[in-house]
């Protein structure tokens, strides 16, 4: 996978150093813990080549800014948190490439039963078309109050353009830019969905790939998963027990809602194959699993939630989601294995035994500090390959071993 510098990440070869933390676009911290890039995106769900139905138009800039105001070009609500991210700057800049005749990078695009169209990959470019041409458009999809594009930072045509907006132009140089021919590939409708995630992941190494989380909500759209699981993202026990850290720009805290309800739905007997990635657990409990949940199903699983995220702080204290650092040392940012696995252990957990571990709470904390410098394979499964089965595993073992420590010292 290639990426630029539209996303960024703190690394580090030595993780004793610092508190290692994703950055947003903006170069603000995320509230997550980086982990490593070979552990994110792993691309092995098998499927037959023959059930790929991709097609390529050419289409204008004019037809695609008519879509967008009549709603037939979806930019989407699960994609609103990433939608208009670039600079005026930048925007200005692909503009300046349009009226300059160079060409731009072709768009990806998934098309629904009704014909529409859904951005896959170039949200980022149209945002800024249509920021500068039809701002009404933009403003329409994703419910916002956006002024005009005008032009800054020009290179080649700055004397002649800066500072100004569309309607300033003259008619011939309205005519290059809504005459543009881009480049659309379209992922027709009727592509099964592990396919098109499949696709998704392996189209979507440009400037701003989307993260899986995306991707999952852009795909798998049966049963109401996404509406619980963005509904329990912004819960006040959340929100609190997460210290308002997880700034979600990417579906962040979306994907570790959905971590905790794909691990608890398990039942108590069963673990995660040793060898199975993030994406295909995930992916299997939203397509298959959680699609037959009724609201009762879901509220169970909220109220489970709710309970974890009450219980995490009183039990582990600053140390909640958390890699262990001591009491002089500052804290790590949110870790997304911790976060699943504590969440879902104290879940599982009656009142009466987190009310002991709440009261234990130094205890807790030691026994962690002590597996956590002491036990590699649990060390090794909050740092390497976290989203394997494995991994996941090792850490509910280990958690729910200090718990049973805890309780019955």
């Amino acid at each position: 996978m290639t990426s630029n510098n539209d996303e960024k990440i703190e690394v580090s070869n030595n993780d004793e150093a610092a508190p290692l933390e994703e950055l947003t676009s903006d170069s603000t911290g995320s509230g997550l813990e980086a982990e490593p890039l070979d552990d994110a995106g792993e691309i092995r769900a098998p499927f037959d080549p023959k059930l790929i139905d991709v097609i390529t138009h050419q289409r204008t800039v004019d037809l695609l800014m008519a879509r967008l105001g009549h709603g037939e070009l979806n930019l989407s609500p699960d994609f609103q948190r990433r939608a208009n991210l670039w600079s005026e700057a930048r925007k200005s800049g692909l503009i300046e490439s349009i009226l300059l005749r160079i060409p731009i990078p072709s768009l990806y695009v998934s098309e629904d039963k009704d014909g529409n169209y859904e951005v896959v990959d170039g949200l980022q470019r149209l945002c800024a078309i249509a920021h500068f041409v039809r701002v009404s458009g933009l403003n329409k999809a994703l419910n916002t109050k956006l002024a005009p594009l005008r032009l800054t930072g020009l290179q080649s045509l700055k004397n002649e353009l800066d500072h100004k907006a569309f309607d300033d132009l003259p008619r011939p140089l309205h005519r290059r830019i809504m005459e543009t021919e881009l480049t659309l590939h379209v992922i027709r409708f009727g592509t099964p969905a592990n396919v098109k995630f499949n696709i998704f992941s392996r189209i979507n190494q440009g400037g701003l790939p989307l993260k899986a989380q995306e991707i999952r909500n852009a795909i798998y759209t049966a049963g109401k998963w996404r509406e619980h699981v963005r509904r329990m993202a912004i819960t006040k026990d959340f929100l609190s027990a997460t210290e308002g850290k997880i700034k979600g720009e990417r579906l962040e805290d979306h994907e570790l809602v959905l971590r905790f309800a794909a691990l608890f739905s398990l039942p108590s007997d069963e673990k995660r194959h040793p060898d199975e990635n993030l994406e295909e657990f995930l992916n299997e409990f939203v397509d298959k699993r959680a699609v037959g949940w009724n609201d009762q199903k879901w509220q169970e699983t909220e109220a489970a939630f709710d309970r974890a995220m009450k219980s995490a702080p009183r039990v582990f204290g600053r140390m909640a989601f958390r890699k262990y650092s001591k009491p002089n040392e500052a804290r790590r940012p949110i870790n997304r294995g911790l976060f699943e696995t504590e969440a879902v252990a104290l879940a599982q957990r009656p009142d009466i035994e987190i009310n002991a571990l709440a009261e234990r709470s130094d205890q807790v904390i030691e026994k962690f500090g002590q597996k956590f410098s002491g036990d590699n394979d649990f060390a090794n499964a909050l740092l390497y390959a976290t989203g394997k089965g494995w991994a996941s595993n090792k850490r509910l073992e280990v958690i729910n071993a200090i718990f049973e420590e805890v309780l019955h010292a």
